[in-house]
C-alpha cells in the first residue's frame, strides 16, 4: 500500500507542476516603477516610436494624466495633465499616419488623437459603436474593436468594415474587469482581470484570438502583482502594465511567449459559467486529471494483484 500512496504522489506532483509551468507568465524584468498618485491610476498604454505613451485617470474618470517614457533607457520624458479622457481603457499607435488613438472607453464612443511625436492632442472623433477595446492592425491597415463581449473590425477611416462581429462570446462574468487589447503578429492579445472588490481572486488571464476571431491560446500571471490594465508590443517583447497591490504602477517586459492553440471551445463557453482564475480551469486540465486517475486505479489495481 506505502507503494501506490508513493507513486499517486509522484504522479500528482507531476501534473500540477506541468500544469504551472505552462500557464504562468515569468515576470522577472521590470522596466519601469513609479509610486501611484492619489486618486490617479493607470489606463490604456501603447508603444509609439521608442516610447511607452500612457494614460492615467483619476476622479471618476473626470481628469487624466498623460506619461511618456523612453523605453530605450526607462526614462520619463513628458508627464501633463489634460482634463478628461473618459476612463481611457485602451490605447494604440497607427505608424502610418503617425496618430495616437485614446479609446474614452466606459462604454463611451468617443476616440481622442494625439500626435504621435510631440504627444500632444489633435482632435476628437466618435467611433459607429461604443468600445471598450482598440487596437491598430499596422499589416491590415485597419482596426479591431471590443465591445462588451463581441469585436468588431473597422477599417482605416475607423469605419465599421461589417456589422457582423468577427469575435463573439468574449469573458461576460460581473467580476471580470476587462481590459485592452492589442495586435502581434497575426494575434490578438486581450488582457482581462479577476476583480477582488467584486469577488474575484485578483488573478490576470490574457485570452488571445487570432484574425478570424477563433480563440487561440490563454496566457496567467500570478496573483499578487496586481491589476493588469493593457498589453503592448515592443520589437519581439511584450509590455504588460499594473495597478500593483504594492501602490505602486509597474511595467514588466518579456520575450513574447510561444504560441500553443487549443481547441476553439472558449468561444462557444465564455459566458457567466467561465471563471478566470490562475487555478487550474480549462478543459484540457480537467480531461488530464481524469486521465491520471484512472492510471492511478489501474496502478492499485495491478499491485493489488501482485499482492496475492
Amino acid at each position: 500500500m506505502k507503494k501506490v500512496i508513493f507513486y499517486i504522489i509522484i504522479l500528482f506532483m507531476l501534473f500540477f507542476s506541468t500544469v504551472k509551468a505552462e500557464e504562468t507568465l515569468n515576470l522577472d524584468k521590470k522596466i519601469i516603477e513609479f509610486p501611484s498618485v492619489e486618486n490617479y491610476s493607470l489606463q490604456g498604454f501603447t508603444v509609439v516610436k521608442d516610447n511607452l505613451f500612457m494614460v492615467l485617470n483619476g476622479y471618476d474618470d473626470k481628469v487624466s494624466k498623460i506619461i511618456v517614457y523612453d523605453l530605450k533607457n526607462y526614462n520619463k520624458i513628458k508627464e501633463y495633465d489634460f482634463g478628461s479622457l473618459g476612463h481611457a481603457n485602451d490605447v494604440t499607435y497607427n505608424s502610418k499616419n503617425n496618430i495616437i488613438y485614446v479609446l474614452a472607453g466606459g462604454g463611451s464612443n468617443e476616440v481622442y488623437l494625439f500626435n504621435g511625436t510631440d504627444f500632444l492632442y489633435i482632435d476628437k472623433l466618435n467611433l459607429e459603436l461604443p468600445a471598450r477595446s482598440i487596437t491598430y492592425i499596422e499589416d491590415s491597415d485597419m482596426y479591431a474593436i471590443r465591445t462588451v463581449a463581441t469585436g468588431f473590425k473597422l477599417d482605416n477611416e475607423l469605419k465599421l468594415k461589417s456589422k457582423v462581429p468577427f469575435i463573439f462570446g468574449m469573458n461576460i462574468k460581473s467580476e471580470v474587469g476587462r481590459q485592452g487589447w492589442s495586435y502581434y503578429n497575426g494575434y490578438i492579445y486581450y488582457s482581462n482581470w479577476s476583480w477582488i472588490r467584486l469577488g474575484g481572486d485578483g488573478s490576470n488571464i490574457i485570452f488571445i484570438y487570432d484574425l478570424n476571431g477563433s480563440f487561440v491560446d490563454t496566457l496567467y500571471t500570478k496573483n499578487d502583482i496586481g491589476e493588469i490594465e493593457d498589453i503592448a508590443f515592443y520589437n519581439d517583447t511584450m509590455i504588460l502594465g499594473f495597478n500593483g497591490y504594492n501602490d505602486k504602477i509597474m511595467f514588466y517586459e518579456l520575450k513574447v511567449p510561444e504560441i500553443f492553440k487549443e481547441e476553439s471551445y472558449i468561444n462557444d463557453n465564455m459566458d457567466e459559467n467561465y471563471e478566470i482564475k490562475t487555478d487550474i480551469n480549462y478543459q484540457m486540465y480537467y480531461l488530464s486529471g481524469l486521465v491520471i486517475i484512472v492510471l492511478v486505479i489501474i496502478l492499485i489495481i495491478i499491485l493489488r494483484k501482485k499482492n496475492k
